[in-house]
């Protein structure tokens, strides 16, 4: 009777281990896909953190918030929050103040999503930087195009943006992805110059890589970034915009306060159309430090230099896969990606040796969100005296739409998608 008993309690007690086991082994996984790890950094102390806190008050004081700046600006230092400020306001009847909460349309900082979602397939086998684009696309017409070049702006292949009107696209119909790519099997434009010698920067590429991702895993672009990105790094607050949720479309305005309303481009991802907020921008920062999105040894190869890019007439100016470098020394880089379409400008600056981050969106065109990148100084002598960043029309056609004189408009249901 008694080794009946202990039998008994051993199967208890084993039940229970197994139990505790799995337990902890869904904890893991729940962590893995949609918590932030917890960071062991190095906390500030008061007297550090204000006087960070002061030097960023009196830069963004002089420089941003004596405009008429309508946006959010968040910095942080070893995950702690440094400073956050927001002015303006999200509608044109200015009954919406801008939060924390008000998500952004941060436009070209949208290609770092895109070049991690390339990357995490090309981490699992399913993608290979060298592949020609013939591997997932067999039609396509131009030769020696990889998916390298579409991620460093290296594939000749002129900016989308321009081929609609010049093939006198209805711009009643609303555009998507597979309407760039059916233009270029369709037309044939030349290219620009033979794939892989140079960088021109071309919002057509990552067009074609957020279609290669729907190629690749079978599910819509948004979806994918929504559980492999979004769930996983805690941005509870982003979106992708497309044609399936015009509705999601926040307007925006030109610095004289005119509206840009939703137009035929609106549509197409990849290279632009994430809607975050400055605090999803922080925890994306974070989950890329901790490694939840990639492996480091990943993101170190983006973040290395494959062109100069010259338009900026600064020689530390350089791309890499997707994101904008600037490289100050062998040890000292800045990773960032800015943004500009209609009147959104997005600032996105990791600033790696400083383990701190620099995000500020807007939805009134100010060039004054990119001259913040004096910022960078509060932390170390980077540049030393004021540089003034601007984003030109690379991050969008060089045909802008010129914005509406109405002071308010959203999308209607109206707009359908022209499938192809």
């Amino acid at each position: 009777m008694q080794s009946i008993h202990r039998y008994t309690k051993f199967i208890l007690n084993a039940t229970l281990a197994l139990f505790i086991l799995l337990c902890c082994s869904c904890n893991n996984n729940t962590r893995a896909k949609g918590r932030v790890a917890v960071e062991h950094l190095r906390a500030l102390d008061s007297t550090e953190a204000n006087a960070y806190r002061n030097a960023l008050t009196r830069f963004f004081d002089s420089l941003l918030l004596r405009g008429n700046f309508s946006g959010g600006i968040l910095v942080a230092k070893n995950g702690q929050v440094l400073y956050e400020n927001y002015k303006g306001f999200a509608d044109g009847e200015k009954n919406q103040p801008i939060t924390p909460d008000t998500r952004f349309h941060v436009a070209s900082t949208s290609k770092t999503f895109t070049s991690t979602a390339v990357l995490q397939l090309v981490n699992q086998g399913k993608i290979h930087l060298d592949d020609s684009i013939q591997v997932y696309f067999p039609l396509f017409p131009y030769q020696g195009i990889t998916v390298r070049n579409l991620l460093n702006h290296s594939s000749g292949l002129p900016n989308y943006a321009n081929l609609f009107p010049l093939y006198k696209w209805d711009e009643k119909h609303i555009a998507n992805n597979f309407d760039v790519l059916y233009l270029f099997y369709a037309n044939r434009p030349a290219l620009e110059f033979t794939p892989g010698s140079r960088f021109r920067y071309s919002n057509t590429n990552f067009a074609l890589l957020a279609l290669m991702v729907e190629k690749v895993t079978g599910r819509s672009f948004p979806d994918y970034v929504h559980d492999s990105i979004f769930v996983r790094s805690g941005m509870n607050n982003s979106l992708v915009l497309s044609t399936r949720n015009p509705e999601k479309y926040m307007p925006s305005w030109d610095p004289s306060g005119r509206i840009y309303d939703y137009n035929f481009l609106d549509g197409i991802y990849g290279d632009k159309n994430i809607y975050t907020t400055c605090r999803d921008l922080m925890k994306y920062d974070s989950a890329i430090r901790n490694n939840l999105l990639l492996p480091q040894a990943l993101y170190d190869s983006a973040w290395t230099p494959n062109f100069q890019d010259k338009h900026y007439n600064d020689s530390r100016e350089y791309y890499g896969l997707g994101w904008r470098l600037k490289i100050f020394s062998d040890s000292l880089k800045i990773v960032y990606h800015n943004g500009w379409w209609h009147g959104n400008n997005a600032v996105f600056q990791r600033l790696i040796a400083d383990t701190a981050v620099i995000i500020i969106t807007g939805n009134r065109f100010s060039r004054n969100i990119y001259s913040s990148v004096k910022a960078v100084d509060v932390f170390r002598k980077y540049y030393g005296i004021f540089v003034e960043e601007e984003e030109t029309d690379q991050g969008q056609s060089s045909r802008m739409i010129t914005p509406s004189k109405k002071k308010y408009g959203v999308p209607s249901r109206r707009h359908k998608t022209n499938h192809r």
